[in-house]
């Protein structure tokens, strides 16, 4: 051990020596290639990044780092090869072991850290340069991908140097979509003297080498400008998805006039391969001069017979943004064909603000069914739309002012700036206009002192549409009790599912007067997504729901956890008169999933009528693996006092756990402990106030508890103050007592 603090000592003064002399001597860097190989791995990562930290000052100690290129941890091997590639050409003798480095078998660690190894392997080979350019043109023909592609990775960081590799790279674009990609990326690196290499290439039977020598292309830029003539005649007479794709791909990177390219972009956008679709949007976006002539033929793609065609027409107008707004009126009409498609209003969405006065001027003329659908449009354009949706509350037809106050009611904060309206539309001639109105105040929420007298007033309407809108306002803000259970059930047919939610929610705190709504409760037990909430509000009824018993039961079979837990919180709550579900109780005791045995503690506590079965059942939940259950155990036996006393040994068990001390203390308090055994373990626990408990609870026993005085001699002194009075209190007590 002492040998290893001086080696790292030893190191560190190296590294300080050199920082102050700006260079190192070669018995220095001796030391360090010899640490490099030390058995501890903090000297060998502090040699290793002195090493690398000095540069072509360590070119002494390359046998060394080379052989630290094999090293298992990662610092060391990380801090070695950095420094092998800031020697730079004059590594070239590490080119084998970093070449074999960028294998497959020999990447390590996780994906990430495999790819961050080759990347530095390679980074490496860059930086020796030429020298490791005809190792690295034999590791393109290696039948490991992932040594291929780190070799190509290697020659893209030399650039132009990498020239002799030029047909190694070419025959490399048939391999895997990694291998192709990597030297696709080294030929454009490399630059001019790939480009006739790649033309020719170009003209491969083989589709991959196309589209990889395509790609290649497009990364040496403009350096491949004498490609550009022959580009478009490729593009028209490819037929390969994968080639196409690259050709779409390589237009924004080369000086394609936007007349010619624009056409050819609007047919891919139509093509049957998904691939070959993105990429024709994605090439259209860049080139600004191709949007305006594009624009005319994806708008007469918005008339395609095909849903998928126009669809496709309206993600790429939509990528265009506020430069196709032109193209709103076209997808107005598109919308037609397709109601409800998300595509159009994704795409006037996108579009933005500049589409707003366009579908302003259709609302203006649009008959009901068609402001409805302009509607659903508007609500994607957040607080924009505003303006739009306010100006249409003016519209002579009720149905469309109740449709903008529906769709204001559906846009949440962006929509604050037309509550005035709303309150305005709440007293409007039409009964559907009103009820929308009440229904998006609501859902803004606005001002309470202004809404509820608004709603409450709304409950004497003699339109029942604008009744029920009222009752589910007060009752989703909490005022539900004031409707009653008639008008509580009645809200539970409401078209709106928070309102009908929040009609549930309202019986379930009006709990045993709510009785009247059971069957109606009941009834709703099919419907998923007020399931939950009708069990619990059935719990909440009480007693008065015994009748429900059966039908609970009959849930819990085959049914989800939180179905089962919701079941078992409903009996609870029913209390003894849910006796019939007694056997379920019982079972889910010992149910594998914590939630439902933690359920059923408070149920059989709430339920059994047998006391002397509560108590076995509570101390043997005790024991559960899950402090989840064990604490509502330990809980519901305080209830029992004295009679729960055969809990003693379970419950001083929970006194070791920090979040479980206070409730066991408390039960333990309830009960009154006798067990002299148990409360001299409890004596021995850490927590002071746990002692402090067990001798106040010794004390109470007088003499009974004579053989607990040595340890309480012993706690009488060195002990928390509180502790050491109490100790001495509980020895005055007993051994007074006779």
């Amino acid at each position: 051990m002492r040998r290893g603090t001086e080696r790292r000592t030893l190191a560190r003064g190296v590294f300080a020596a050199w920082l102050c002399a700006g260079s190192a001597g070669a018995a220095d860097v001796a030391v360090l290639s010899q640490e490099l190989g030390a058995a501890n791995v903090a000297v060998r990562r502090d040699a290793a990044y002195t090493l690398n930290r000095m540069g072509v000052e360590a070119k002494a100690a390359l046998p060394a780092l080379i052989r630290a290129l094999g090293d298992a941890d990662k610092q060391v091997w990380s801090f070695s090869i950095s420094a092998i590639a800031n020697l730079g050409p004059d590594a070239k003798d590490a080119i084998p072991a970093l070449i074999d480095g960028l294998g497959s078998s020999r990447a390590r660690g996780r994906e990430r850290d495999r790819r961050q190894s080759v990347t530095r392997a390679a980074f490496a080979l860059s930086r020796i340069g030429a020298a490791a350019v005809p190792a690295l043109s034999d590791a393109l023909k290696s039948d490991d991908d992932g040594q291929r592609a780190g070799a190509a990775q290697a020659l893209a960081g030399m650039g132009g140097a990498a020239a002799p590799a030029i047909p190694a790279l070419i025959e490399n674009l048939k391999g895997a979509d990694e291998v192709r990609q990597e030297s696709a990326e080294a030929l454009g690196a490399i630059g001019v003297a790939a480009v006739k290499p790649l033309i020719d290439a170009v003209k491969s039977a083989d589709a991959r080498e196309r589209a990889g020598a395509v790609m290649a292309l497009g990364f040496a830029g403009t350096v491949a400008k004498e490609f550009a003539p022959t580009f478009l005649e490729l593009l028209k007479a490819e037929g390969d998805p994968q080639v196409r794709v690259a050709l779409l791909s390589a237009i924004p990177k080369f000086a394609i006039p936007p007349e010619e390219a624009a056409p050819l972009l609007a047919v891919a956008i139509k093509d049957d391969d998904e691939q070959v679709r993105h990429a024709a949007i994605n090439a259209l976006v860049p080139l600004r001069g191709a949007r305006e002539l594009a624009l005319p033929a994806l708008s007469a793609m918005l008339k395609d017979e095909s849903a998928t065609i126009r669809q496709r027409a309206a993600r790429a107008l939509g990528r265009m943004g506020p430069g196709a707004a032109q193209a709103v009126p076209a997808l107005i009409e598109a919308g037609k064909l397709s109601p409800g498609d998300a595509s159009i209003a994704g795409a006037l969405s996108e579009i933005g603000p500049a589409a707003l006065p366009a579908l302003l001027a259709q609302l203006r003329d649009a008959p009901a069914p068609d402001a409805e659908r302009l509607f659903g449009l508007l609500r994607g354009f957040g607080a924009p739309a505003v303006p739009v949706l306010k100006e249409a509350m003016k519209h002579p037809a009720s149905e469309v002012r109740a449709s903008a106050a529906r769709t204001l009611g559906g846009m949440g904060s962006d929509a604050k700036g037309a509550v005035e309206l709303l309150f305005a539309q709440a007293t409007d001639a039409d009964a559907r206009a009103r009820a929308a109105a009440l229904r998006a105040l609501v859902a803004l929420e606005a001002d309470s002192q202004r809404l509820k007298p608004t709603l409450e007033s709304a409950l004497k309407d003699s339109a029942p549409e604008v009744r029920r809108a009222a009752a589910a306002g007060l009752a989703g803000s909490g005022g539900g009790n004031g409707l009653g259970v008639a008008g509580l059930v009645d809200l539970l047919d409401d078209e709106n599912a928070a309102s009908r939610r929040s009609a549930v929610d309202e019986l379930g705190k009006m709990g045993a007067p709510a009785a009247a709504a059971l069957p109606a409760l009941l009834e709703r037990l099919t419907d998923p997504e007020l399931q939950l909430p009708v069990i619990s509000a059935i719990g909440k009824i009480g007693p008065a729901a015994s009748a429900t018993v059966p039908r609970l039961v009959e849930l819990t079979a085959g049914g989800a956890v939180p179905q089962r837990v919701a079941v078992l919180a409903a009996l609870a709550g029913i209390g003894k008169t849910a006796s019939a579900a007694l056997p379920l109780v019982h079972a889910a005791v010992k149910d594998d999933e914590g939630d439902v045995r933690v359920a059923a503690v408070s149920a059989v506590a709430a339920i059994e009528s047998d006391e002397s079965k509560v108590i076995a059942i509570l101390v043997e939940a005790l024991a559960d693996q899950s402090g989840r259950v064990r604490r509502p155990a330990a809980a519901a036996l305080s209830k029992f006092g004295e009679r729960a006393r055969v809990a003693t040994p379970g419950l001083v068990s929970m006194l070791e756990r920090d979040n479980e001390r206070g409730v066991a203390l408390l039960a333990m308090k309830v009960i009154g402990v006798r067990s002299v055994p148990d409360l001299l373990r409890a004596l021995t626990m850490r927590e002071p106030q746990v002692r402090v408990f067990a001798c106040e609870q010794l004390a109470s026993l007088g003499a009974e508890a004579k053989e607990a005085i040595p340890r309480l001699k012993e706690l009488s002194e060195g002990q928390p103050k509180a502790v050491e009075e109490a100790a001495r209190g509980a020895l005055a007590k007993i051994e007074s007592t006779p």
